[in-house]
């Protein structure tokens, strides 16, 4: 068995353009815009683990399902080169 030592640097520039309820009652939304020269599969696990964790994408989110509907979704899109989006929403639910 060979042991390997490895040393990787993640880099990862944040843009927070909102982030929670815009006025009382309404739904929490997160949106920002994130810069990195890492692959886009790196930074949507990014994204999705460590900056604003959530599972589920918006085209899987099912608005008749409580269990579905009260998890919230994400939206991740690539902008340009080195540059995504990631949008979550949160329900109201109190």
């Amino acid at each position: 068995m060979v042991n390997i030592k490895r040393h990787e640097e993640y880099v990862f520039s944040v843009d927070v353009i909102r982030e929670g309820q815009p006025r009382k009652y309404a739904d929490s939304e997160y949106e920002y815009e994130i810069m990195s020269e890492l692959r886009e599969n790196i930074v949507k696990k990014f994204c999705t683990n460590i900056l604003h964790p959530n599972r589920q994408e918006y085209k899987d989110w099912d608005r008749n399902n409580a269990a579905s509907y009260f998890h919230g979704y994400y939206t991740f899109q690539k902008i340009d080169e080195g540059r995504y989006r990631y949008y979550v929403k949160e329900p109201f639910c109190d």
